[in-house]
């Protein structure tokens, strides 16, 4: 083609073609699919496929109380080094108060305790230690459990197989939740409604009498069975091993006790494991999961090899769940659904149809406005907006975007922005058609000096959709990353594809003069 490089024709035919074979995935959407091209689609958000809304809130109150046990566990182990007897262990809110026997060591146990715990509010008065937690403290704590909680939650729900959920936090405290396509949350809500925190305690046989009045001895605790509140179990209170050092679990099937779950630790926990199994042949080991005895198996023999078997009274679906809550890891402290909604399929259907309808009138519109004012002009600048079009959809489907109500909206304006460089262009061509004779350097001439102008616009466009992606969330988010691809495609279309339209159309011609 005249006055036109050959690679440059290349690259924006190549281009365009890739837009147009990239968007049949999402424009075919075909949700059931196992072709791996088919897959490269658009995701559509709630709003536009139904599902399920859950906002969930962290119970912070329980880590401050566990912390506070925390801290007395500690203050009796200090009081026992210096030889103090503690008469009374008070929990009062979000402080703990202990009462000495004596006044003699209290700053000394004191000054240990502080070593341990830096940023906790200490008192003494008399014989009497008054520990609190200070809102540092305690913000520390939230942030923690807050980011930990996000990270399982992600990794439960991904766990059991729900495509592209949205998971964030929302405020101090609460993780919203949005799960594209899951009509029915209740599975999920039981796996979130978990903690899933699994630990290993000795049984102590040989205390019955405790056991028998409900009675705690130092170091020892109560846990009832999971299936029977009437059985108890009197365990060592220190765990052996935690779930922390579970590195694989998945469903299993015994043959004497049915479904189970089989784990297996990583190289410490194998090491402790093995330890605990070799020294304690003929006691039994209970499994304690969320502070009820899932089964307490006698040991026969020492289990070296770093992996073992749960069993209960499971079927297929609750030893699959459990294994998936083994994996992804326990949480921090109990979640609440606060708040749930079900978007149902028939809205997001009327949505993505109001959309379509949109942006299609828009698109129609703008197509006739441009042929009416610039003619065949306006014509090859409808082409480069259908290209456009194809571009952002097959962009969004091979990043795996998911499209929301306002990233609809993201796409319309879009279709409006896409014409504006194309105005922009065309009448620098006219400016220029004054000055010159020579159809190439006059469009030559015209997409140049309005390069600049363009740029300009659209970087600062993109600039603003940088910053809606980076500090939005949601639904903002995804009207970003639209208005993005928007703008990028737009810069292509009207720089290079209109560019490569109107010199073709010029060749073909064989134009002496521009008619705009």
């Amino acid at each position: 083609m005249k006055n036109y490089p050959i690679w440059k024709s290349f690259i924006v035919i190549l281009l365009v073609l890739l837009g147009v074979i990239f968007s049949i995935p999402s424009i075919i959407y075909d949700n059931e699919t196992d072709n791996w091209f088919l897959k490269n689609k658009i995701n559509l958000g709630l709003d536009l496929q139904g599902g399920s809304y859950l906002l969930l809130e962290v119970q912070l109150d329980v880590l401050y109380s566990e912390e506070l046990e925390n801290f007395s566990d500690s203050i009796r182990l200090i009081a026992r080094e210096n030889q103090t007897k503690i008469n009374q262990i008070k929990l009062d809110n979000e402080k703990i108060i202990i009462i000495f026997e004596n006044k003699n060591n209290i700053s000394e146990i004191r000054d240990s305790f502080f070593q341990l715990y830096r940023g906790v509010s200490l008192k003494t008065n008399d014989n009497q230690l008054t520990i609190e937690l200070d809102e540092i403290y305690k913000k520390d704590i939230q942030d923690s459990a807050i980011k930990q909680s996000l990270e399982i939650v992600r990794k439960r729900i991904d766990e059991s197989g729900t495509r592209e959920p949205l998971i964030q936090r929302s405020g101090k405290k609460r993780i919203l939740l949005q799960l594209p396509g899951v009509k029915d949350p209740e599975r999920i809500k039981e796996l979130l409604g978990k903690t899933a925190k699994l630990t290993f305690h000795l049984v102590d046989d040989n205390n019955s009498e405790a056991l028998i009045a409900n009675i705690e001895p130092f170091g020892k605790m109560i846990v009832s069975d999971i299936y029977n509140d009437n059985t108890k179990y009197l365990l060592d209170k220190r765990a052996l091993v935690g779930g922390e050092n579970l590195v694989d679990a998945k469903g299993s099937f015994d043959q004497t006790e049915g479904h189970a779950v089989s784990f297996r630790f990583d190289t410490e926990g194998a090491q402790k494991f093995g330890k605990i199994t070799s020294n304690n042949v003929g006691k039994r080991l209970a499994v304690v999961l969320d502070g009820v005895v899932i089964t307490a198996p006698r040991i026969n023999s020492a289990i070296t090899g770093g992996s073992g078997i749960i069993t209960g009274n499971f079927n297929a679906q609750e030893a699959s769940d459990l294994a998936v809550l083994l994996r992804a890891g326990a949480l921090p402290a109990p979640l609440e659904i606060v708040e749930e909604r079900s978007v149902g399929a028939g809205l997001g259907a009327d949505s993505i149809a109001a959309g379509k309808i949109a942006a299609f009138i828009g698109m129609l519109l703008v197509c006739i406005f441009m042929i009416l004012i610039y003619g065949t002009f306006g014509a090859l600048a409808n082409i480069s907006l259908i290209a456009n079009l194809f571009i952002i959809i097959s962009l969004l489907g091979t990043i795996g975007a998911t499209l929301t109500l306002p990233g609809i909206a993201g796409i319309v304006l879009t279709i409006g922005m896409a014409v504006d460089a194309n105005v922009l262009i065309f009448e620098r061509i006219k400016e220029e058609s004054l000055k010159n004779t020579k159809v190439f350097i006059i469009v030559k001439n015209g997409f140049e000096r309005a390069m600049s102008t363009i740029l300009d616009a659209n970087i600062t466009t993109l600039i603003a959709a940088v910053l809606l992606f980076a500090f939005g969330s949601g639904p903002i988010r995804g009207f970003s990353i639209t208005l993005s691809l928007g703008v990028i495609a737009s810069m292509f279309t009207a720089l290079m594809l209109t560019n490569f339209l109107v010199y073709m159309y010029l060749s073909v011609k064989a134009k002496k003069e521009i008619n705009l």
